[in-house]
């Protein structure tokens, strides 16, 4: 696909043109390329760096390629940090969001299923009040590890809270998903065996992606969130639970 014309305007503060204009075309071309960087299209972002530099009046130090390699690996390195939760490494929402659209679009084209796990982390709040935040990092550095042990590389998986996790995971069959939580949960049982102090714990809910009738990601979230506090219910005394928890424990 090639770069959108954006025209000589896109950069008329460079050329004695008005900033009003200047900044508007400046925030268009932002778009371009985020919308281009987000759908993984290499070939569209260097098109779009190419016109950038092309338009600017100050003669070239170093040949357009260089420029445009220079400026493209600045791009991507910008757009990591710009989706990567700096804790755990995984996405952040942003990240998550944009990612897994993107694949639900390409499910839905090629019929296939996928299945969406929303993690809490259990008492993450107690463990930080009372042992600190960093025993608390622990935990949720160590809930990303087991979410990549057991969903593999080609899982989306995302930091959407401060205690919360999604996970995006193709998946062929109904059981996919009781499968992947036997094996998340053995793994759990097995770091928790070693003895790790506090032990890790999890809450999870699952919404599958039926692409027959294709919805977003975020719609998928909301349905996988509710099942999360229904199995977290499983695990509180109605009487103590908070009231979004009571209320899932009266639902279920």
């Amino acid at each position: 696909m090639g770069a959108p014309m954006l025209g000589s305007a896109a950069f008329a503060g460079s050329h004695g043109g008005s900033r009003a204009s200047s900044d508007s075309d400046s925030a268009t071309l932002i778009q371009h390329l985020n919308s281009a960087a987000a759908e993984g299209d290499r070939e569209r972002v260097r098109g779009l760096l190419t016109q950038l530099l092309q338009c600017r009046t100050q003669p070239a130090k170093e040949p357009l390629a260089a420029q445009v390699a220079a400026l493209e690996q600045l791009f991507y390195a910008m757009r990591t940090m710009a989706t990567t939760d700096e804790l755990t490494g995984v996405y952040n929402r942003r990240g998550f969001e944009w990612v897994a659209n993107r694949l639900l679009r390409h499910l839905a084209r090629d019929r296939r299923g996928a299945v969406l796990l929303y993690v809490d982390v259990d008492n993450l709040k107690s463990v930080n009040d009372t042992l600190g935040h960093a025993i608390g990092d622990r935990l949720l550095t160590a809930t990303a590890s087991m979410l990549r042990a057991a969903c593999g590389e080609s899982a989306i998986i995302g930091r959407i809270g401060g205690d919360e996790f999604a996970v995006l995971v193709r998946h062929s069959g109904a059981e996919d998903h009781n499968l992947l939580r036997k094996h998340l949960k053995s793994l759990i049982a097995e770091c928790n065996a070693a003895g790790r102090i506090p032990p890790l714990s999890m809450s999870i809910g699952v919404a599958e992606f039926d692409p027959l009738r294709p919805t977003s990601v975020l719609t998928l979230m909301e349905r996988a969130d509710r099942a999360m506090y229904v199995d977290k219910t499983r695990k509180v005394p109605a009487e103590t639970a908070p009231p979004r928890l009571a209320l899932a424990a009266s639902a279920g």
